[in-house]
């Protein structure tokens, strides 16, 4: 069994889930969010890649426009019909994508990159469906980086860190054709949920940018949000971040957050 359909099953079925991600859509301070409302206000058709129950959909669209979203969960769903009943809503694997391709003008994925098994055929359906000249906004923790971990990887950082730094040499002299994203085990369970606690695969804007070149898309914007970095941060960190912001390679790509806005050619 894959992970979406277990994590369907014992976490994605509850509301209390739900609860957590309405609460979370509301952050628009973020500045992945600033882009994506910026840019949805000039888009007709749009939709959202992992919906949810309904709430980010809603606050990004206006009556003019054809707000549309899709999501494995059947309760996100029917959560999200009850609540913004002027939007569609589609409950569908993201894999295989129920649209004609150049259906949309802008399609994004905001804090679901992580949750996905296979974010590659994810990403191509994406593509397939998306207008020439629209765009993709994609939004999430960077967890890929080689500084960082996800909530439930168990691993040596020091060790990571080493063979990340390896691999965006590497990254600067090749173009790659695959994400290379690890994946990890979600530790959520039907009794409890801690945030990210079903991450399934470790994203990094590194790779993705790389990546999405290769497929026929021109990197607008790719931000890893230094600027969201934890006030406490240790010594070492800091000194990542300082390297960030001067736009060092590679250090730029090792914030929190990925943001990234891709225009298919």
């Amino acid at each position: 069994m894959k992970h979406k359909e277990w994590l369907a099953k014992e976490v994605w079925s509850k509301e209390s889930y739900y609860q957590q991600s309405h609460q979370g859509s509301f952050d628009l301070a973020h500045p992945g969010m600033k882009i994506l409302r910026e840019l949805t206000s000039k888009a007709k058709n749009i939709l959202d890649l992992g919906c949810g129950e309904g709430t980010r959909l809603n606050l990004v669209t206006n009556k003019k426009q054809s707000g549309c979203g899709i999501d494995l969960s059947d309760k996100a769903i029917k959560i999200a019909r009850e609540r913004y009943p002027d939007l569609k809503f589609y409950q569908g694997d993201l894999e295989t994508l129920p649209f004609e391709s150049e259906s949309f003008d802008l399609l994004y994925a905001a804090f679901v990159l992580e949750h996905l098994d296979n974010p590659t055929k994810v990403l191509l359906e994406a593509r397939r469906v998306l207008r020439q000249g629209g765009y993709l906004v994609l939004i999430s923790p960077n967890y890929g980086s080689p500084n960082r971990v996800s909530p439930v990887r168990n691993t040596s950082r020091l060790l990571k860190l080493i063979r990340g730094l390896l691999e965006d040499i590497l990254l600067y002299v090749v173009r790659l054709r695959s994400l290379g994203w690890r994946q990890v085990t979600p530790l959520a369970n039907k009794k409890i949920y801690i945030s990210d606690w079903d991450t399934v695969v470790e994203p990094y804007i590194g790779s993705l940018t790389n990546y999405l070149e290769y497929n026929g898309f021109s990197i607008i914007c790719a931000d890893s949000c230094w600027n969201e970095e934890l006030s406490n941060a240790k010594i070492l960190q800091r000194i990542f971040r300082k390297l960030g912001e001067l736009g060092v390679y590679p250090f730029w790509m090792w914030g929190p957050h990925l943001v990234l806005v891709a225009q298919k050619q």
